[in-house]
């Protein structure tokens, strides 16, 4: 009798042990059945409670006694292993909802917050009604690092990177990934201090290199910051300021830009820009023109610079100031510079074929000089004509080589062992022209005009013309004096032993046919 009723015991334990399952399920799924069963094993404990008190006091036949009791503890192991075995299920559920949220709402490579969660954190706090800063930026270099090291190394140096930096902004929000190289995040001050403070914060992650197996790499960020209430009120128009703020901080290379009114109105000239450049290069609308450079020991052209001129239908031309900057910030001057090449290649052949020797010297651009595109570009050309390096010559400014002088490095050695040789334009007018002298492949050097113009009054230019000439001769370049414009510059440069003058004492710029008809013609 006292072992049935310890069974029966035993029943109403397990149903005991059962309720907490059942209430931590109720308190997850929130489903009102789970409450009404949580109710009904209450009432079998109560039930059980009962029955094992009236089997106490009672004296029954031991088969019913015995049958009885086995019930009692069968349905009880039932409810609480179906109870455990239920709670389980659920919290697999869970957690497998929970991945997957995870993995909706958090960049697979990084684990940062994604694009979505992003804009749900940016809802939130437009609907607080309280002033904040949105931060966009990117990695500048980025695209350059993948072609240099390849996409794996690119995403381990992504992921380091996006770890230092969330590390450094532990205190002051959280970091987003919400682009391949954009990143986003916001802060709770609208105060200006605050974001120059934030902004010290971001410049001093990537201000030591990062080592990605056993290579030194450095990244350059550029930032773009908008305000609310100030510069938006509303979630895209907030995202579409700093996004434009941006655009300015990579057009000026500026390490951030706060928005500022007018931003708007030159974000839609560059885009009616953007798209008549499109236009131009499909409909062959852009022109070259050539400027002739002389040799001051045989009295005669050597060569000329090659000039890209835009001509409008009402005879006035866009300058190459108005769309040169805009065609690098979207990328097309990649377009624009093959498009010279092959020209300056079809219009060479014609010139050759008139008795032409001398070379044609070639604008490269900033971006030019980050893109291995362009070098296998020029290497599909060699195939075609292997001596195209013996007439042509790539021009480059020193603000372009410094932009990234590791890429710039590279594509210039590359390009300097298939034959072609390199001038630096405007030589003086940056802040690094001795060491690039030193460490690129450069064969000649352009004095700035501004040098040149004013040397036979001022005492300062002379002394920099006479010193570069000097410097250049010694480090085995030649020297191209720009900007002469009368002849008494032309006979003092003469005599300084400079090799080569450009400028319009000679000649402006010409298109094709009255190049050859000046130069070339018989009795020219």
């Amino acid at each position: 009798m006292e072992r049935l009723l310890i069974v029966i015991l035993l029943g109403i334990l397990l149903l005991g042990f059962s309720i907490q399952p059942i209430i931590t399920i109720c308190k997850k799924t929130k489903n009102m059945a789970w409450s009404l069963l949580l109710a009904l094993v209450v009432l079998f404990i109560f039930g059980y409670c009962w029955i094992l008190h009236y089997f106490a006091n009672n004296t029954l036949d031991n088969l019913v006694l015995i049958s009885i009791s086995l019930i009692l503890l069968g349905g009880g192991i039932f409810v609480f292993l179906i109870m455990r075995l239920s709670l389980k299920s659920i919290l697999e559920i869970e957690k497998s909802e929970n991945h997957q949220r995870f993995q909706a709402e958090h960049d697979s490579l990084t684990s940062l917050p994604n694009r979505k969660c992003f804009f749900n954190l940016l809802i939130q706090h437009i609907n607080n009604e309280q002033p904040f800063s949105l931060f966009l930026f990117d990695l500048s270099n980025f695209k350059r690092v993948n072609e240099l090291y390849g996409n794996s190394l690119g995403d381990e140096l992504l992921c380091i990177f996006s770890k230092t930096l969330n590390l450094n902004l532990l205190n002051i929000g959280e970091l987003h990934r919400i682009g391949g190289d954009e990143f986003a995040l916001i802060l709770d001050s609208a105060n200006e201090q605050d974001i120059y403070d934030c902004i010290d914060v971001i410049k001093g992650s990537v201000e030591e290199p990062f080592f990605i197996s056993a290579q030194k790499v450095w990244l350059k960020l550029k930032v773009g910051v908008s305000s609310y209430p100030q510069d938006a009120f509303y979630a895209n128009e907030l995202f579409k300021n700093a996004d434009l703020a941006l655009l300015e901080a990579k057009s000026t290379q500026q390490l951030f830009v706060n928005y500022f009114e007018g931003l708007s109105e030159r974000a839609d000239n560059f885009l009616d820009m953007t798209t008549k450049i499109k236009n131009a290069l499909i409909n062959h609308e852009f022109e070259l023109y050539f400027q002739p450079i002389f040799c001051t020991r045989f009295d005669e052209i050597h060569g000329a610079e090659v000039l890209i001129r835009w001509p409008q239908k009402d005879g006035s031309f866009i300058t190459p100031d108005q769309f040169i900057k805009v065609a690098e910030r979207t990328g097309m001057i990649l377009n624009i510079t093959q498009w010279v090449v092959i020209e300056t290649i079809k219009n060479l052949q014609r010139l050759k074929s008139l008795g032409f020797t001398g070379t044609m010297h070639v604008n490269l651009s900033t971006r030019d000089l980050e893109s291995e595109s362009f070098v296998e570009f020029i290497e599909e050309l060699l195939k075609e004509d292997p001596t195209l390096s013996n007439y042509i010559v790539f021009e480059i400014t020193e603000g372009a080589m410094m932009t990234d002088l590791e890429a710039a490095r590279a594509i210039m050695y590359k390009l300097n062992r298939r034959g072609f040789e390199f001038s630096v334009d405007d030589f003086g007018t940056g802040f690094s022209s001795l060491s690039l002298l030193r460490e690129l492949p450069i064969n000649q050097i352009k004095i700035d005009r501004s040098f040149i113009n004013n040397m036979l009054t001022k005492i300062a230019d002379y002394a920099i013309v006479e010193s570069t000439l000097f410097l250049a001769h010694r480090l085995n370049c030649n020297v191209v004096a720009e900007g002469v414009e009368t002849k008494e510059l032309q006979e003092v440069l003469k005599s300084m032993n400079c090799e080569f003058l450009q400028g319009y004492y000679f000649s402006k710029p010409l298109p094709l046919e009255s190049f050859i008809e000046k130069y070339l013609n018989k009795g020219s």
